[in-house]
């Protein structure tokens, strides 16, 4: 155990001090505070656009009569001919011709044609849409004897929440968070695995190439070797995850008070419909504050089971080659079952306690990610994650067992690029 110490110590201090994980530790979180700082600061400063709407009126008086001034846009009948209309919105660019067909009275969907001299924002093409479509709505049930009263009385909001009974105890919940937690939570996963499972690869085939790990090799079984450090690196992604999370928790302390007083309408981006005012915002927060985030604690036990699985494969690949560029066709079949669980997401968001998504979360190639994407969902029975956690533990060991016996003999080859069926004869080879 001490030399495996040793090795954990070296190499855990070995990349923490280096200056690109100081970069992306500290960059990251900085990185988002910065995008988020700057639509914050863009929202304060934010330039009212406003533009007038130019229509015919003595087209469709029955239509233009009805359309009224929105937060953006204001309607002006007018009594210019279409190209006289088309002459002047040429001329000034914060205005806009409106023409319709009389047909579209007629028809359930119909097409509104805007000229002008440049492309409206589509925060006022969607604000021209909705007052039209008010004004045709109105003349259509003001024919059908419809009054505004009678329209008032049918009309209502709808709000569907979700409870789950826990303990006795109703407890609010809310699925497309719960959905967005749970993939983010599985990519951050990936992305983790995949960085500083490369980041062992290249450490590897770098002792091999220096001829350090001949002098290494001699004085400790490779086993223990390459258990210490698979152990270090992962370790090292467990510091820098807990790193985020401290820095992220501080950044947005910090502009929470400059978040609080913003306009949410101010934030929408183009394209949106969706329209949220300042309690859809709170409750958005209250949420968020009371989501059960115990998931984040199944995130190391999770990252270190299948980093330990797949960064002894990536350690077997660096042993066998002699430069990163003939490392490529070994990292394939390990990269690849770490992206196979990001295409199931659909499926296991759609149905996390079906037959399918259960059989992914007992996969040990596939658990790390799938199961807590389950547990951000549903409430994952114990035994599941109980066994889960088993297989993948017995999974890594018998990987490290594997990756350990090519690793042993790769590190002493050189000049020779080996074939896959060369590798599985080394896995054979005795210790004699």
């Amino acid at each position: 155990m001490d030399k495996i110490w040793i090795i954990i110590k070296r190499e855990y201090l070995n990349i923490v001090r280096k200056k690109f994980f100081l970069i992306a530790t500290f960059l990251v979180p900085l990185g988002f505070a910065a995008i988020f700082g700057i639509q914050i600061l863009a929202a304060k400063f934010v330039e009212k656009e406003s533009y007038t709407v130019l229509v015919e009126a003595e087209a469709m008086p029955e239509i233009t009569g009805r359309l009224t001034r929105g937060d953006i846009v204001s309607f002006e009948n007018s009594s210019l001919s279409k190209d006289s209309l088309r002459a002047r919105v040429e001329k000034n660019k914060d205005e806009i011709y409106l023409t319709i067909s009389e047909s579209i009275l007629e028809k359930k969907n119909g097409t509104a044609i805007l000229i002008a001299s440049k492309n409206p924002s589509q925060q006022a093409i969607q604000e021209i849409r909705s007052k039209l479509k008010d004004a045709i709505q109105d003349y259509k049930n003001e024919k059908a004897n419809i009054t505004k009263e009678q329209l008032a009385a049918t009309d209502f909001d709808l709000d569907v929440e979700t409870r789950k009974v826990q303990g006795g105890e109703e407890k609010e919940t809310n699925i497309a968070l719960a959905t967005g937690i749970g993939f983010g939570v599985s990519f951050l996963m990936y992305m983790l695995m995949g960085i500083y499972g490369s980041i062992l690869m290249q450490g590897v085939i770098e002792e091999k190439s220096n001829r350090i790990v001949e002098i290494i090799v001699s004085s400790i079984d490779p086993f223990k070797l390459l258990m210490g450090k698979t152990l270090a690196i992962a370790s090292v992604g467990i510091t820098q995850f807990l790193m985020w999370m401290i820095l992220s928790g501080v950044v947005m302390t910090v502009l929470a008070p400059f978040a609080a007083g913003m306009d949410p309408q101010s934030v929408q981006q183009p394209g949106m419909e969706v329209q949220m005012d300042e309690e859809g915002m709170q409750a958005i927060v209250y949420e968020i504050q009371n989501f059960d985030w115990t998931i984040l604690w199944y995130f190391p036990l999770y990252f270190l089971g299948g980093f330990f699985l797949y960064g002894s494969l990536f350690a077997a690949a660096g042993a066998a080659v002699d430069n990163i560029q003939d490392a490529q066709q070994f990292t394939l079949p390990v990269t690849l079952p770490m992206i196979l669980p990001m295409l199931f997401l659909l499926n296991i968001i759609q149905n996390p306690n079906g037959v399918f998504a259960i059989s992914l979360s007992m996969i040990p190639f596939f658990s790390p990610m799938t199961m807590l994407v389950r547990m951000a969902l549903t409430d994952v029975a114990w035994y599941e994650i109980v066994l889960s956690i088993l297989i993948l533990i017995g999974s890594f060991l018998g990987c490290i067992w594997l990756a350990a016996r090519i690793y042993r003999t790769g590190i002493l080859m050189y000049g020779k690029k080996p074939t896959f069926k060369e590798i599985f004869r080394w896995v054979r080879y005795s210790r004699n």
